[in-house]
């Protein structure tokens, strides 16, 4: 029998069109935004992760079945670009919580939404967060994969894991467009979380131009962090991966060799860029900060959702 979904509700407060879960009260949500607001004006030091598109900070309220451990997103001011995605496509809070409704579809793990909420201004959205429920033990695939570079059997299972995601993710019609290290979730029994599903996109099939991308992204960044992993890993990945697209066994020469050259391009880009956001990488899960006072509601300005 199917899991009955939980029920949504729409509610306005200080400024923000709310999406809420019956059991989360809007008010909740505009404090954990502000607490993380808070989290956010200190950059890395109080972020899970940070850069110039958005912030991530767990934050911690009080509700009345008990507290809250929420993971809080915020998706910045992204200039008139971001405004017209917006406007086409939905913001990337209302796209994540979409994302995760395709993977909980297809039965692939995804972090719980319990809210979302957006800011206009004459209709079109200037900023937007996601709230979903924090996952207590998990760590990015970045932190896991040093912590295992001397254990060859639990590399090669995660590698193989990896692989399995991502063919069973491009099986079933969808394409991760920002699929990065950062944005795989390992949990303490070694299952494999994908975040920022803003970026899923529903496809008939993925082109082969873009099963080159998405796995060329992966090998660039593994290229990039781990240099010192074996080949017998980058085979286990992509076994996995063709085992849910066994039609492209016949071409897993061809396959292997565009995806290289992608590498090669990627790499020399990034050679070229200042990467001061590109390898702050979300840190390893830590402890809750400590409850204190919700600060008072602030209209964001254009450069404050920039920062």
């Amino acid at each position: 029998m199917a899991t009955r979904r939980p029920v949504f509700l729409e509610a306005r407060d200080r400024g923000l069109r709310i999406v809420h879960r019956a059991d989360v009260e809007p008010a909740l949500v505009c404090q954990a935004i502000e607490r993380h607001r808070e989290n956010a004006a200190h950059g890395t030091r109080r972020c899970e992760a940070y850069g110039p598109g958005s912030s991530v900070s767990r934050v911690r309220v009080a509700a009345r079945g008990g507290a809250l451990d929420l993971a809080v997103k915020w998706n910045h001011w992204r200039g008139l670009r971001g405004v017209i995605s917006d406007a086409l496509r939905g913001s990337r809070a209302v796209r994540a919580h979409v994302g995760a409704e395709h993977l909980h579809a297809i039965g692939m793990l995804h972090p719980e939404t319990l809210a979302i909420a957006e800011r206009r201004r004459l209709g079109l959205v200037i900023e937007s967060f996601l709230l979903t429920r924090f996952l207590e033990g998990t760590q990015p695939l970045p932190a896991v994969l040093p912590e295992i570079r001397r254990v060859p059997r639990e590399r090669r299972e995660l590698a193989h894991a990896i692989g399995e995601l991502v063919g069973r993710l491009h099986a079933a019609g969808f394409d991760h467009t920002d699929l990065k290290h950062s944005n795989l979730l390992v949990t303490p029994d070694r299952r494999l979380v994908l975040i920022d599903l803003d970026a899923l996109a529903r496809r008939q099939r993925p082109s082969w131009r873009r099963r080159v991308r998405a796995l060329g992204q992966l090998e660039a960044f593994a290229s990039d962090l781990y240099p010192w992993l074996p080949r017998t890993d980058r085979a286990r990945f992509l076994h996995g991966y063709l085992q849910h697209e066994p039609g492209l066994a016949e071409r897993r020469r061809p396959l292997v060799r565009a995806v290289r050259a992608w590498v090669e391009r990627r790499l020399a880009r990034w050679a070229r860029q200042d990467r001061r956001y590109h390898i702050q990488y979300p840190l390893a899960p830590r402890a809750a900060a400590p409850e204190a006072e919700a600060a008072g509601p602030a209209e964001p300005s254009e450069r404050q959702g920039a920062a």
